[in-house]
Parts: C-alpha cells; structure tokens; sequence
C-alpha cells in the first residue's frame, strides 16, 4: 500500500512539474540555457569565421566624435573606405531612422556612397512579429531613411521573435511585402532551407576581428596596409557602448551588442552552426513519458533507484551534448530535469519516513529515558491520588504498582553513580609511553615491534592527537639507532624557505638574516631518526628535495653548492588522507611509494573505547594527590566522541582534576568536565531493555511487550538493543557463548537460558552464513559486503559487531 501511494504520488509530482514547465516559458528557458551554456563552457570557445569583421562604435569614440547618434556623414566616409579596402559586403547594423530631422542633411551624402559602393545592406525594423502556417508576419516595417531615396538600396530587418533567446526569423512579410533578416543578406545565401535560426554565440564576441571606429580612420591616415586584411571580408558596423545598444548574454560571461549579434549570426548561416529545433517537441513528449515510466521501472530500494536516476540524468545529458555540440541540434532538457528533481526530492522523503516508521523510537536514548520518568511521575501522581480516595482499604494491585513505580523512578534519578569511585581494573599496558588494552593498538604495538629495528622508511597515518609522534619515538628507541639523536619537526608550522633551512641547514650570508652557518636537523640527526610531522603539507619544490635525500642521503644547504650526505632514518607523518591528495596531484606518488614503504594506522579513539579507562587513569596517576573517577564519569568518557582523540582526554582530565580540587572533592564528578563531554552521557537504556526482558523470560512476546513498556517504541529498537548487547557480551566473554548466555540471561531458568542460547546462536548463524556466501576473508572487505548488519544497530554496539565478525573469520 505504501509502495503504491508512493507511486501515485510521484506521478502526481511529475503532471505537477510539467505542467509549470508548461505554463512557465521563463522556467523552462532558465532551465535549457542553464544546461546549454554548460555545455558551450565544456567544449570551449570555437574561433568564429575569419571572413566577419566588426567595426564598432564605442564610448571613448562617441567622447571625441559628439554624442549619440552620430553624424550620418561618418558613415558616409566608412562605407566609401571600405569599398576602396574592396570589402565583400557592408551591413550597417544601426537603424537610419527618416524621423532624425538633424540628420537628414547628410542623407543625400550617405544615399550617393551606398549607391556608388553597390555592396551595402542597411538594417530595417519589424514591428511585432506572429506566425503563421510556418511563415513569420510582421503587423509594420520601418525602413531606413536611404531606403525611401532610393529603392535600388538594399535592406534586411533587424527584428528578434519575442523570446528569451536570440531567434531571426529569416523572412518576414509585411503588407505583401517579404523583407530577409540582415544576416542572411549579408550571408549572401539566397534559398534558406529554415524558417528561423537561433543563434549560437560560440565565443566572446571580441574574439572577430574587430576594430573601433576612431581606431579605422588613424590606420587609413596613418598605416593603410594594415587594413589591406578587409579584402573580400563581410564588415558590420554598429555600436557597442552598452548604454547604447541592447547587449546580450552569452555563456562566456561576456554582453554581446547587437551588431556582434548579428556577426555570429551570419557566422552560424555560413558555416551552418546555428541552433536547430527539429527535435525540441518531440522531445518534450520523450521526456515526459519516461519521467512518468520511472516510477514503474525503477529497481530495488531507495538508494538503488537513486543511483538508477542518477545514471539515466548522466545519460540523457550525455546525448543533449552530443546532439547540441556535434548536430547543433537542441533538445528541452527542463521536461526531464524538473520531473527527476521532483522524483528525487520524493525518495529522498519517502526514505526519511520509512525510517522513522521503522525506529519511530531512534530518539536520543537520554530524551526517552526523560520521556519515560515524566510517564512514570504523572501515573505514581494518579495512583497515589487514586490510593487517597481509599485509605481505609488499599488495594494491593495499587499498593503493587506504586511500589514499582517508584523503584523505577528512584533507578532512573539514581546518581549515586556520581557520588562514588569508580573501580577501575588496570588490565592496560604501557609501551614507550603508548597505553592501551584494545586488540587494535595492541596489533599496532605488535607492527611497531616488528619493524623498529628495520631501517626502511615508515609512514604513520592517523587524526590529530591519536599519537603519532609516541609511535616515531617508539620506533626509534626500538631500533639500533637508539644511542643516536632522534629529532622530530612540525612541516605545516614552517613556510617552504624555513622549513628548507630548519631540515638542511644555510651558510652564512644565504638569506637576509643568515648570519652565521647553521647545522639542519638532517645533518644534526646523523645515524638516528627524523620524524617529519604533517608531511602532507609540504610544497612540491621541498618534496622534490627531501625525495633526493630518501633516495640518496644527499643535500645542500641553503646558499650553498657542496653536496652532502646523512645516515638518518625518516618516519614520516600525516591526518591527512595522503592517498587522495596523491589523486589530486597535491602530492608527490613517487614520494608517496617512498614514505609508504612500512605503513602505521592509528585508530580513533572513539574506535577504541575500552582503552579510555585506562588511559584516563594514566593521566590521572600523573597528578599528585589521591584523586579518582566517579563511575558516571568514566561512562560518559567512555559515550563521548573525542574528535581531539587522546590529546582532548588529556586536556579534559587536567580541566576536571583542577575543577574538582577548587571544590574540594577527592572524586572528578560529572559536574567538572565541559558539557559536550558530559551532554553525550546518557542513562543506560541498554540496561532497562535487558532487565524488562529479564522479567518476561525472554519470551516470543517479550521483545513488543518491552517496546510497549518502555513509551511505545518501536520492537526494532528494542530487539537491535538486544543484538547489540549479546555481542558486547559475547566479546566481553571471549566468546564464550555458554558465559555469554549466561550473564545475558541473568537466571538458572532452563527454558530463559534456551531462548537466549538459541537467540544468541542465531545472531551468529546469520554472521557465519553471510560470510560463507561472501567467500571473504579480509576483515574491511567481510564488513563492507555485512554492511547491512550494521543497519539498525546502535552505534554504540558496532565496534563488538566488528569484534565477532573478526573473532567469525578467525575460524577458532
């Protein structure tokens, strides 16, 4: 049912979406030329024909010559150069309107030269233009006052059809008379085989040859032969101060006036590059019956069906650009683009409220807990109230409920969490400064000591405070260079000058300020260890020099020539995702595959939570006194996210110990680390899941009858939980599934004991199954294809998920 009103909806959305399309001519060209330009930006500018000259009047020719419009007698004298410079053609793209009675006086003058020239069109003006039966009609046509001196004149109109693109219709008729668009007059083609063009700006319009007007008249006083280029040319005259001239957009950011318009329209009729439209309404019908089968045809799940509508849009576009850039041929993108949208925007909200009707309870655990006492005080107060009205005979059914009403309460506000030490058994251990007990620095520690005594290079890659310079002094007080200097710089503190200093030193005299030589920490670390911190923020130009020494052992100092060499051996390190900045050429590969020689990861500690404890308490030992946790303490320790990593806890322990000492208290309590530490700490729902499924036995009905319980939360949550714990336990145990089911079950019931054997047995069988079907055996690869598993699950249980699916693929 869902699926199906899911379906409705979206066929909803797309009639929606057509139809503002539609209705919307604005829409639609905003969505077309947004695509159009995109694609003329991808392929390029394109050099427009040679044989187009522009002669243009700008604002700093119309400063020295007198204002707009300019006197007809320089036109006179342009088109009588021209046609000595032998131009192919003339068109004078600005209108020479009869109604200017200050200009008449040099008609006669102008009439004579373009009679004389015999190769000038002049442009004239079309009223509002409609079609007709494919033929474009024009209600008036204003003809240029030379025109009406003498009909042997050539004219063209000048007319745009009124829309939000460049389209010339190619003939008018107007009373009978049919007037051909300047372009084509000037094109010289006599038999169009369209009706109308669009045209197509294929560059910025500076790109045509041109020149300004006053710039033409000093080459024909002063250096003729440089004009000599306008033989056989088509030349346009018009204006291009754009206070002046109606501009126009172009995809290259520039505003085309309309005598460049006009040049890049007999460009596109030459060479047969103007926009076609013989696709565009079929188009429109193409794309609205896809849009309307894509809600049938598309597969799987939401995710999947996105990334179907993403490949279909890549494709489609795909063809629009090809059909745009190699035919010129255009097709109306927007009856696709804004019905995928729509369609998009629909799965991405129908995915959102599928989740929440699947975990309606994926609240924050503490809000529930809050939830769940503000539902137990309000029905303690209608029992309590309830038990008034009968003191003389209390019922043992109230008398019950309030009884465990209140212990329910007095569980949930119980902080004696925070009042008393916590008991922190040190299983932890503690190498070169290194304390952990997790399994993952413990196979860290296990590769520090394997490679330590080696002298290849190593890589140490991990986030800001996780420990990377401990690993380098780990390294190096492992290996036979221990006796010798181990040295460590901080790259990303120092500029590519400094830094080039620091590492291999300078003369007296290299730089401003070297006034003395000075031993680099190359030279200084000879026979030990260099460890290059944040090596990911170096320069090129320094990784091309510190790339000679790893391959050599040979450098200069800075301001000098003399070569010389160091025995060291360099640990390099990085936060960064080094690989990625290698992809982005902002690394060097060849040094990259000469730092990465021995590779060291260092796991978040967020990753690690069960070494938090011990390291906490290492800090703490650090500080004199007899100080400790409370046990509320070290479990929001344990919630919190540590994007600083050990360096924040670190931090975060002096903060509390300095804090609880102020307030004379021998216990860090809640109140004495930073809020966000403490916002993540939340009561243990865990806990009240397990203890509600305790009291049900674990039976079939246990899981809806707890979600019921604890606020109506969905049985997900709950059975998740459930899952979640018995693999904590389960590692927690070593995995052994009889002590796990045992701590989980929490009773000597045989039935209890079976249903949770038998549920923990499943979980597992699941595991086993799906890894068997995988056929993998890398613990990454296993979890990227388990993926799934990981779904539902709280965050808090993935890090014992990864546990047992490696415990899974061990085979013990």
């Amino acid at each position: 049912m869902l699926k199906f009103n899911k379906i409705l909806l979206q066929i909803v959305l797309i009639i929606i979406s057509s139809s503002i399309l539609f209705f919307s001519e604005n829409a639609t060209s905003f969505i077309n030329n947004s695509f159009s330009n995109g694609f003329k930006l991808a392929v390029g500018e394109i050099n427009p024909d040679s044989n187009i000259v522009i002669i243009h009047i700008d604002q700093a020719d119309l400063e020295k010559i007198g204002p707009w419009p300019v006197k007809r007698s320089y036109y006179a004298l342009l088109i009588n150069s021209l046609t000595k410079m032998k131009a192919k053609v003339i068109g004078l793209e600005v209108f020479l309107s009869s109604r200017l009675v200050t200009q008449t006086v040099y008609d006669r003058l102008l009439t004579n030269e373009i009679e004389k020239s015999g190769k000038v069109i002049l442009g004239s003006v079309a009223g509002k233009i409609s079609v007709k039966d494919d033929i474009y009609y024009s209600d008036s046509l204003s003809l240029p006052s030379p025109k009406l001196l003498s009909e042997s004149i050539q004219t063209g109109h000048l007319s745009l059809l009124n829309t939000e693109l460049p389209v010339i219709p190619l003939d008018v008729v107007a009373f009978s008379n049919k007037e051909s668009a300047f372009a084509l007059k000037l094109s010289g083609i006599k038999n169009p085989d369209r009706k109308a063009i669009e045209v197509n700006f294929i560059s910025p319009w500076k790109s045509f040859r041109n020149l300004n007007l006053l710039k033409y008249f000093e080459l024909v006083q002063s250096n003729i032969g440089e004009l000599r280029f306008l033989e056989g040319k088509v030349v346009l005259i018009g204006v291009s101060d754009p206070s002046i001239a109606k501009m126009t957009s172009s995809a290259f950011g520039d505003k085309i006036p309309g005598v460049a318009l006009h040049a890049f329209a007999v460009d596109n009729l030459i060479n047969e590059r103007y926009f076609k439209r013989d696709l565009f309404n079929a188009s429109v019908i193409m794309f609205v019956i896809i849009s309307l089968a894509l809600p049938f045809i598309l597969p799987g799940r939401t995710k999947r069906r996105i990334l179907w509508m993403g490949g279909l849009f890549v494709l489609l576009l795909l063809v629009a650009f090809v059909l745009q850039t190699l035919f010129y041929q255009k097709v109306n993108l927007a009856f696709f683009v804004l019905p995928l949208l729509f369609l998009f925007a629909s799965e991405s909200v129908y995915s959102l409220l599928k989740n929440k009707i699947l975990l309606k309870g994926a609240i924050d655990e503490r809000e529930l807990l809050k939830s769940m006492l503000n539902t137990k005080e309000i029905e303690l107060k209608r029992l309590q109230e309830e038990l008034n009205k009968n003191i003389y005979a209390v019922p043992k059914e109230i008398s019950d409920k309030i009884k465990i009403l209140e212990e329910d309460i007095a569980r949930i506000k119980q902080k004696e969490e925070d009042e008393s030490a916590a008991e922190i058994k040190i299983t932890g251990k503690n190498f070169e400064g290194i304390i952990y007990k997790s399994k993952l620095m413990s196979d860290v520690v296990d590769l520090i000591e394997r490679v330590a005594p080696e002298n290849a290079t190593v890589l140490v890659l991990g986030d800001s405070g996780t420990g990377k310079e401990l690993v380098a002094r780990a390294l190096h007080n492992l290996s036979t260079r221990k006796s010798h200097p181990f040295i460590a710089v901080n790259c990303g503190a120092l500029s590519d000058t400094l830094l080039e200093s620091e590492l291999f030193g300078h003369v007296k005299g290299a730089f401003t300020g070297a006034v003395n030589d000075k031993i680099g920490r190359f030279e200084a670390a000879n026979n030990g260890t260099i460890f290059l911190d944040e090596i990911s923020e170096t320069s090129e130009n320094f990784q091309v020099k510190l790339l000679r020494i790893i391959q050599s052992g040979e450098f200069e100092k800075v301001g000098s020539s003399k070569t010389l060499r160091a025995d060291v051996r360099i640990i390099a390190a990085s936060n960064r995702n080094i690989e990625q900045l290698v992809r982005d050429k902002k690394f060097r590969e060849d040094l990259y595959y000469r730092l990465n020689v021995i590779r060291i990861e260092l796991p978040k500690l967020k990753d690690r939570k069960e070494d938090i404890p011990v390291i906490a308490d290492h800090f703490l030992k650090r500080e004199r006194g007899s100080i400790s946790f409370s046990q509320a303490v070290i479990e929001a320790l344990q919630n919190y996210e540590w994007k600083g990593n050990v360096r924040e806890l670190e931090g975060t322990i002096k903060r509390a110990v300095i804090f609880a000492r102020s307030s004379g208290r021998e216990i860090i309590q809640l109140s004495d680390l930073p809020k966000e530490v403490v916002k993540t700490s939340t009561y243990s729902f865990e806990d009240m899941v397990l203890e509600s499924l305790r009291k049900k036995g674990f039976s079939h009905s246990s899981i809806s009858e707890t979600a019921k319980e604890l606020g109506n939360v969905n049985r997900t949550l709950i059975s998740e939980n459930l899952r979640g714990l018995i693999f904590k336990s389960l590692f927690e145990n070593n995995f052994n599934l009889e002590a796990a089911v045992e701590e989980i079950a929490f009773s000597e019931d045989k039935e209890t004991i079976d249903k949770v054997r038998s549920k923990a047995e499943t979980f597992l069988n699941n595991i086993k199954n799906d890894l068997l079907k995988t056929g993998e055996k890398d613990f990454n690869a296993a979890k990227k294809e388990l993926s799934s598993k990981y779904k539902n699950l709280p965050q808090k249980f993935h890090i014992y998920l990864d546990e047992t699916i490696k415990y899974l693929l061990s085979g013990k």
